[in-house]
């Protein structure tokens, strides 16, 4: 069962291995996108060394409004159904 598992394993990390190298060979590169754009960085950049927070330099380049991690709080806030 152990020799099973491991083959299976090892088929898939041989897929997963050449599906990286065909889609290298397209020129598609893998990982994460940039949050800030390769045109922006400069400037990003030199705001930051210019002495302006990480969080201000956030604030600007946020493109919707921050909001709470459990939904609206506030007066108009609705109660939690328990």
């Amino acid at each position: 069962m152990a020799q099973t598992l491991a083959a299976a394993g090892e088929l898939q990390r041989e897929l997963t291995y050449d599906g990286l190298r065909a889609a290298e060979a397209k020129g598609h590169k893998g990982g994460r996108r940039p949050a800030v754009p390769a045109d922006k960085t400069a400037d990003v950049r030199a705001a930051y060394l210019e002495g302006r927070s990480i969080a201000a330099l956030a604030r600007d380049r946020r493109r919707q409004p921050r909001r709470h991690p459990h939904g609206r709080r506030g007066p108009h806030a609705r109660p939690h159904p328990r």
